[in-house]
């Protein structure tokens, strides 16, 4: 009777270990996803930021004191 015990609380160490290692490794799956989301995001942002032109098709000229188009 004993070692059915002591067998079946091996057994629920088992999955619980099982369990404890697909919960690490889903952990260190979506800290893999939410950083490459930042770093898609830092980069999208560093390419708005460096476009050139107002985007409308439009310069200022700084000489002229007006817009003038492209």
């Amino acid at each position: 009777m004993g070692s059915r015990k002591r067998e079946e609380r091996r057994e629920r160490a088992e999955l619980a270990r099982q369990h404890a290692e697909r919960v690490k490794a889903q952990r260190k799956m979506r800290s893999r996803v939410l950083i490459v989301a930042g770093v898609i995001a830092v980069l999208a942002v560093v390419v708005m930021a460096t476009r050139r032109g107002s985007g409308n098709g439009r310069v200022w000229s700084a000489e002229h004191g007006h817009w003038h188009d492209q």
